[in-house]
């Protein structure tokens, strides 16, 4: 059999592992379509809506596995439909490979159709860490070894290739190149002796400890090491939004909850008090260190990367490498540390005030549901069921459900802290649905947010993934509006939506859908969605009054 291009490329994705590729068919994608339907066994195409969509798709594979999600798109508008997708993955720190179709070569610079110049638009350190337009067929294996390594070295983040169709279609006696042992060697050095002892002197001269844990720590191993530290030191853990989950309940006592955005919650308070703060795989667009680092604290950062550096951002001891293995040696080197009694009260204040933020009003309304009656449903439900995956998309809701909501495993709670990109909510949940069929996809959305991929409801009607989306209506893009009212005296302008029965557009998919205005109401149905595996949407009549709260400026107080 010849093996042409496109038959080179899908030979070296299979030998690299890759299960899955998201896309949306188009005329410069048939090579590479029809190479994948000769290798059907071993490599699913997932047949998509959208093609932001698809990208979103193949980030959630990067975000869960570590390692690269694949997309592919045709030429012109296909692949321009990407870039939000890639630009979200790049600033969250997720791998994607991103594949496009091109004109021939002979058509590149001239106006034929769907020609625009992608690698160049592309080719931005915002949206992709490598961007090329690949000239010879025989390269065409190393060229995707290099852009899939790319997307994973260092910080990871989105590569994209765009291949002419000559290019993809010329025959070749190449054939696909395995390079995941190289991969799998990445960031697997670790500090030396005298950086090790050092970190560990600094952490037992602090009186005010405190630890935050990033997205680059996000992963079973390093959870496993933050878990053996915190039990050694009892230095108390806050997380970013984005790495949550890295504590088991058995942790409770050392943990004071999220950090982020806007920089009121009891977390950021903690952090405020601080004398010493080890980050722990850090991304700063996570927690941006002028928020928490007015002071010129003492930093240990424990890390992959150096991150971006500042007048509030110089790590006084950098612990770069595998962040694990170096946290490990750390803890040995440390001995059982007694926290000051001074401290331990100051972690027990915030935790109390924590709890009593998370409380549910003795009153609400009646005929609509508190964001914390949501928050709490969910919660319970979760506990009850702690395999569940909650994906969020953007919006108020989201911070409820980053503020409030807890999960007890790495990698089962994904939301984008870096572009906080609307519509990421339920194609990351298809991405979860996929790899983690036997668990419940928890899929969290607004009005707004939701309607901008609403239509892979089609994809998750037809593969019947065993996902729960639920909405929160309030027929706004409240995120936007309540900021608007601090922000300008009051007023708001654009930003009302009109209603549409969710509920309805759920069954039109052939999808269960109900809609609820109570707590005992979300109570049963997520009940009714837990008992079954097929999906099922259920539209929450949302009470946003409270919204407004979410930004109030809580003066950090010195205890």
């Amino acid at each position: 059999m010849s093996t042409n291009g496109a038959d080179l490329i899908v030979d070296t994705l299979i030998k690299n592992g890759v299960k899955y590729v998201f896309q949306l068919p188009g005329g410069k994608l048939g090579p590479l379509l029809m190479a994948l339907k000769k290798r059907e066994e071993e490599i699913e195409v997932v047949t998509v809506r959208h093609e932001q969509n698809a990208g979103f798709m193949a980030q959630g594979i990067g975000r869960i596995t570590g390692k690269p999600g694949v997309v592919m798109t045709t030429s012109g508008p296909g692949a321009l439909n990407l870039v939000t997708a890639l630009a979200t993955a790049t600033s969250d720190g997720d791998p994607v490979l991103a594949i496009a179709g091109q004109v021939p070569q002979a058509k590149l610079l001239t106006p034929y159709p769907q020609n625009p110049n992608i690698s160049g638009v592309m080719n931005d350190a915002t949206i992709t860490k490598y961007a090329k337009e690949i000239e010879h067929t025989d390269a065409l294996a190393d060229e995707v070894a290099n852009a899939y390594v790319a997307s994973v070295n260092g910080n990871p983040g989105a590569v994209f290739m765009d291949i002419p169709g000559n290019i993809l279609l010329a025959e070749t006696t190449k054939t696909g190149l395995e390079f995941s042992s190289v991969v799998d060697q990445l960031a697997n050095t670790i500090s030396d002796d005298a950086t090790i002892a050092t970190a560990a002197d600094k952490i037992k001269a602090a009186k005010r400890p405190v630890m935050i844990i990033g997205a680059r720590a996000d992963d079973e191993a390093a959870a496993k090491e933050i878990q053996a530290f915190v039990k050694k030191t009892g230095i108390p853990v806050v997380e970013t939004f984005q790495a949550t989950g890295l504590l088991t309940r058995e942790f409770n006592q050392n943990y004071v909850g999220r950090v982020g955005l806007f920089n009121n919650l009891p977390g950021d308070e903690l952090v405020y008090n601080s004398d010493l703060v080890i980050t722990l795989g850090l991304n700063l667009v996570e927690y941006w260190a002028s928020v928490w680092n007015a002071d010129n604290k003492t930093i240990i950062d424990i890390d992959t990367v150096v991150d971006h550096l500042d007048e509030t951002y110089i790590p006084d001891t950098l612990v770069l490498g595998n962040i694990a293995k170096n946290l490990k040696n750390i803890t040995a080197a440390m001995a059982e540390q007694d926290l000051t009694d001074e401290w331990k009260a100051v972690i027990r204040t915030l935790q109390e005030k924590l709890m009593t933020k998370k409380q549910v009003p003795a009153e609400t309304a009646i005929d609509a549901l508190h964001p914390l009656e949501i928050v709490d449903s969910l919660q319970k439900t979760i506990d009850a069921h702690p395999d569940t995956t909650v994906v969020m998309d953007g919006g108020s809701h989201e911070v409820w459900m980053g503020s409030y909501l807890n999960v007890y495993q790495p990698k089962h709670f994904l939301m984008s802290d870096g572009e906080q990109t609307l519509g990421v909510g339920l194609p990351w949940a298809i991405s979860a649905a996929l790899l983690r069929p036997d668990e419940k996809i928890l899929s969290s959305g607004g009005d707004g947010s939701f309607m901008f991929s609403s239509q892979e409801l089609a994809t998750v009607a037809h593969y019947q993934l065993n996902i729960v989306q639920v909405i929160w209506v309030d027929k706004e893009y409240n995120m936007v509006e309540f900021q608007q009212e601090l922000d300008y005296d009051g007023q708001e302008e654009g930003v009302d939506i009109d209603y549409i029965g969710y509920k309805e557009m759920a069954e039109s998919y052939g999808i269960k859908a109900t809609r609820v205005r109570s707590k005992e109401a979300l109570d049963a149905a997520l009940m009714e969605a837990y008992a079954s595996t097929e999906p099922m949407v259920i539209e929450m009549i949302e009470d946003n009054r409270e919204n407004i709260h979410l930004r109030d400026k809580t003066e950090l107080k010195k205890y």
